[in-house]
C-alpha cells in the first residue's frame, strides 16, 4: 500500500514548521517577551524594587536601572516579534529567536541575586525556548534549524 499524499494545507508549510515543539517555543518566546517588558517597566518606574542592600545604590552590576529597563524592554519586544514570527512559521524567526532567548538567559543571571525564583523560572523558559527552536522533529529525522 502506498501512503496517502499529504493534504494541500500540509504541503504549504515545510515539515519542520509542523512540529509541536516549534509552536510551544513560539508561545514561550512570546510569554518570555512579556516577562521581559514587565521587568523593563519595573526597572524604569521603581528603582528601589530591585535593590537588595542599601550599599547597592542605583546600579545593578554594570548598568543603572534606567539602562536595564530599556535593555529589557528592547529584548522583550524582539522576543515578542520573534515569537509571532515562529507561530506564523517563519524559519528566519526561528533562527533569530535563539538570540533574544539567549540574551534573556544571560540577563537573568544579573538578577539572580535580587530575585532568585523569578530569575530561575525565566531562565528555564529561555532554555525551553532554545530547545524548542533547535530540536529535531521526530517526523523529519536529520533536519535541524
Amino acid at each position: 500500500m502506498q501512503p496517502e499524499p499529504p493534504a494541500v494545507e500540509d504541503r504549504a508549510k515545510p515539515p519542520l514548521e509542523q512540529s509541536q515543539w516549534v509552536a510551544f517555543a513560539g508561545i514561550l518566546l512570546f510569554l518570555s517577551g512579556l516577562f521581559g517588558i514587565t521587568n523593563g517597566f519595573v526597572a524604569l518606574l521603581d528603582h528601589g524594587y530591585h535593590e537588595t542592600t542599601y550599599e547597592h545604590g542605583q546600579r545593578l552590576l554594570i548598568f543603572d536601572y534606567d539602562a536595564w529597563g530599556w535593555i529589557w524592554i528592547i529584548v522583550g519586544m524582539v522576543q515578542i516579534l520573534a515569537g509571532v514570527g515562529v507561530l506564523v512559521g517563519s524559519r528566519a524567526a526561528r533562527l533569530s529567536g535563539i538570540v533574544p532567548a539567549s540574551a534573556c538567559l544571560v540577563g537573568q543571571l544579573m538578577f539572580l541575586y535580587a530575585f532568585p525564583w523569578w530569575s530561575v523560572v525565566t531562565m528555564a523558559l529561555s532554555v525551553l525556548v532554545t530547545f524548542g527552536l533547535v530540536a529535531e522533529p521526530r517526523h523529519v529525522p536529520g533536519i535541524r534549524v
